[in-house]
């Protein structure tokens, strides 16, 4: 029987088995097969990286020109009053709110001279300053503050509009230029009524947040010349304070559930989640991400197949030697766990330098621009990123690590119970 001590020597031996006798290296069937492990644990950890960035950073753009929760009326058309909704009532029903406002949304033209745009109107508070559609934080020209609640004084002077940067370059218009708004929802009742077909504004300033859509549809005005272009507009909206919705942010957006639904009692009002808006992305983005890991996963497998292949060779070389242990005393278990071992060795060697190459590129993607004219010239100038967005994701890097010693354990398993039954006698004929 092989006493204890002897058994502590299974990790050398299985060592000893690995490393090539004559040049006292890594065969070169080893170096494959480690080879093999390395390039693609290599791959998974750029891959899922990479892709983690490209998400998290879409998610970043969402938060910064999308709301968290916004409250509607259900018929998306109309709105509601905020004498029977005040924000205070939203502000006690959400504990965790970072920033509330209520606003206006309307489809409307922009007119300057020749030049023509359908574009979405907002209309928010100017205290507020817009920040939850990230306006304010993109003003380059002028600020949000400055715009004026009247449509227009007995002095002549306009009201003011924001535009974004890419509309102000397709209306020709830059800060202190007037612009004409076409209301395209006016019926004949509406001009019977009082309602103008079209309306004047000063732009007092551009903002640009570099935002899919933004920079060119939108233009912000204040919340009371918003309202004038909602949807059979009378002089009641006025007097009820009526808006599209409320927007609201919160301290943890990733928690928010994704499907609309009634708000609380009230029928006529909806609760709609900035992932319920963009449902089918996000889980677009997450099968993307499963897919190419499945796939990637692959290579690890087809590595393991190397890793049982060199092992079932190194057993036909080593039979002798086998045969030797087991006629020195060493028991089948004993052959199957140096075996084992031993294909649990090639794969933690390859897991490790796959890591270390892997983290690597991500840490070089991350720190250099060196994409720059590469993802300007693939995305035509639609992407508005430097260099590759990499998040690093330790829990992904250690299920994928399992999963390789996993698979390089089972590649072994036939192998060690080959060599395990052995027969000393036919081994012993060998030498």
């Amino acid at each position: 029987m092989v006493n204890n001590k002897s058994k502590k020597y299974l990790i050398w031996m299985a060592w000893r088995q690995i490393v090539s006798t004559k040049g006292k290296s890594l065969s070169f069937m080893t170096v494959i097969s480690i080879l093999g492990v390395t390039i693609g644990i290599a791959a998974l950890v750029v891959v899922l990286s990479v892709m983690g960035g490209l998400e998290n950073d879409l998610k970043s753009k969402m938060f910064r020109g999308l709301p968290h929760i916004e409250i509607l009326n259900n018929n998306s058309v109309l709105g509601f009053s905020l004498k029977e909704n005040p924000l205070s009532r939203f502000q006690d029903e959400f504990p965790n709110i970072v920033g509330i406002e209520a606003f206006s949304k309307s489809d409307v033209v922009l007119k300057k001279n020749k030049n023509l745009a359908s574009v979405t109107l907002f209309g928010i508070d100017p205290e507020s300053g817009g920040k939850l559609w990230g306006f304010s934080e993109g003003m380059i020209l002028g600020e949000i503050k400055d715009i004026k609640s009247d449509v227009q004084n007995n002095n002549g002077d306009f009201a003011k509009i924001i535009l974004g940067e890419g509309l102000s370059v397709q209306l020709n218009a830059e800060v202190g230029d007037v612009v004409e708004i076409l209301n395209p929802q006016i019926n004949v009742s509406g001009v019977l009524g009082g309602q103008k077909i079209s309306t004047k504004f000063k732009v007092t300033g551009i903002f640009m947040t570099d935002l899919p859509h933004f920079d060119s549809q939108y233009a912000v005005v204040d919340l009371v010349s918003g309202r004038k272009f909602m949807p059979d507009y009378d002089s009641s909206l006025d007097e009820d304070e009526f808006v599209t919705g409320i927007a609201i942010n919160i301290l943890k957006p990733e928690d928010i559930e994704f499907s609309s639904k009634n708000y609380g009692d009230h029928d006529d009002l909806q609760i709609q989640t900035w992932k319920s808006v963009n449902h089918s992305l996000l889980i677009a983005l997450k099968l993307e991400k499963f897919t190419m890991g499945a796939i990637l996963l692959l290579v690890v497998l087809v590595a393991a197949f190397s890793i049982s292949g060199t092992m079932m060779i190194t057993v036909y070389h080593k039979r002798s030697q086998v045969a030797l242990l087991r006629s020195l005393g060493m028991e089948q278990d004993d052959i199957s766990k140096l075996f084992l071992i031993q294909g649990l060795t090639i794969g933690t060697i390859g897991v490790v330098f796959g890591l270390a190459i892997g983290l690597s590129i991500c840490l070089f993607l991350q720190n250099f621009k060196f994409l720059e004219n590469l993802l300007e010239v693939a995305f035509e100038g639609g992407y508005f990123q430097t260099k590759l967005p990499v998040k690093f994701l330790p829990l992904e890097y250690a299920v994928i690590s399992l999963c390789a010693w996993v698979l390089s354990l089972l590649a072994a398993v036939y192998p060690a119970r080959v060599a395990s039954k052995e027969d000393p006698g036919n081994g012993l004929r060998c030498l």
